[in-house]
């Protein structure tokens, strides 16, 4: 019995050296194993299908955002050439229009000199006006004159017609060409440059003269000049006023294009 008590106590102690060896060794493997969880839990997987940097892909969206860029500038300085040309063309055929009333109004044989000497002729020698309509069409064939020129030579033209008209507004504040003169004073501050002195101008004819022809045409350029000064509502309201009051004018085809390219 005792030899028989002896061996389980052997046996069992041989058990328990045996699992310890087996824990000794599998601890390192437990510790190493665990390194590498916390390792791969501390840095996050890379996908194959991510960006292989920010930088490149920051990179890439200023690129389109250069290229809209650079396209929108084209398109702004393509619309300024045809503003600027629209505003030539029609200031020449207010020109010509207010060429051709002059005519009508002065009657067969009214300008005794002959062809030679009718407004915005080439050949034509403006003389010292001595009556209100003299003065406005000398004033007007200095503007017919500037036309072809460079704009740093209508300049000085501008500004000579501008003193012309202002004088025909001082001294005839009742005359045939008020309103007109009035207009043009406008017109030449807008060729100019000079945006606040041209609204005012364009303001007077539409304070003063609310039922003269010209109205139409100074209520269209006040919503040029609001544009310009960029109170773009002010100007769709003249614009609006122009398509309401005076159908069927000139003023008011031109008002719904301007309309139609403001949106």
């Amino acid at each position: 019995m005792r030899l028989n008590a002896i061996a389980a106590c052997a046996i069992a102690a041989a058990h328990a050296a045996l699992a310890a060896s087996a824990l000794a060794a599998a601890a390192p493997v437990a510790e190493s194993e665990g390194r590498e969880v916390r390792r791969q839990v501390s840095q996050p997987a890379i996908r194959d299908d991510e960006p292989a940097s920010d930088a490149n892909t920051l990179y890439y969206e200023l690129q389109i955002l250069q290229d809209e860029v650079r396209r929108l500038h084209g398109v702004i300085e393509e619309l300024n050439h045809r503003i600027e040309r629209l505003e030539r063309e029609q200031r020449e055929r207010y020109i010509e229009l207010d060429q051709r009333l002059l005519e009508l109004r002065s009657g067969p044989g009214a300008l005794a000199g002959g062809e030679d000497d009718v407004p915005g002729s080439p050949s034509a020698t403006p003389a010292v006006p001595v009556t209100e309509r003299e003065a406005y069409n000398v004033a007007i064939e200095l503007v017919n004159a500037a036309r072809p020129l460079p704009r740093s030579e209508q300049h000085p033209q501008y500004r000579k017609a501008l003193g012309m008209f202002r004088d025909i507004a001082k001294d005839y504040p009742n005359g045939e060409f008020t309103a007109n003169a009035f207009y043009w004073i406008g017109e030449m501050h807008l060729a100019l440059g000079e945006h606040e002195d041209a609204r005012a101008a364009f303001a007077q004819v539409d304070l003063l003269y609310d039922d003269h022809p010209k109205v139409p045409d100074a209520l269209y350029k006040l919503g040029e000049v609001y544009k310009a000064l960029g109170d773009a509502e002010r100007s769709r309201e003249y614009m609006n006023r122009v398509i309401r009051d005076h159908p069927g004018s000139t003023a008011e085809g031109l008002a719904r294009k301007f309309l139609a390219e403001l949106r």
